[in-house]
């Protein structure tokens, strides 16, 4: 999956793109880890009752300007759509709350559709 201006959660309606104001100090704030490449990533498990454990990555290129956000098994190597999963409504709602605290603290900008 390459990096691009606007990304979005496979499943879902909300696409996101990185807010101008963004700082690599505001990345670390909010939980993401700088890699061996440069780039932001956050990782957080969503999910321990799935057979395969789920986990939420959303990476940001070290340009701050270009992303891609996924969900993914404990692995990291299947991508999960999770709206698809049964008794999947506290997944989404983890999800969601994870995007609005990244819109409130000035990591992403929600773009209308």
């Amino acid at each position: 999956m390459a990096f691009t201006q606007q990304a979005e959660l496979k499943g879902f309606n909300r696409v996101f793109e990185m807010n101008p104001a963004c700082k690599p100090y505001t990345l670390r704030d909010n939980g993401f880890e700088e890699t061996k490449g440069g780039n932001f990533q956050y990782k957080r498990k969503l999910d321990a009752q799935h057979r395969d454990g789920l986990v939420l990555k959303v990476t940001v290129k070290n340009d701050l300007k270009t992303l891609k956000i996924s969900t993914v098994t404990n692995k990291g190597f299947t991508a999960v759509d999770v709206t698809k999963l049964a008794n999947n409504a506290m997944v989404i709602e983890k999800i969601n709350f994870i995007f609005d605290g990244f819109i409130d603290r000035g990591v992403m900008v929600e773009v209308k559709n």
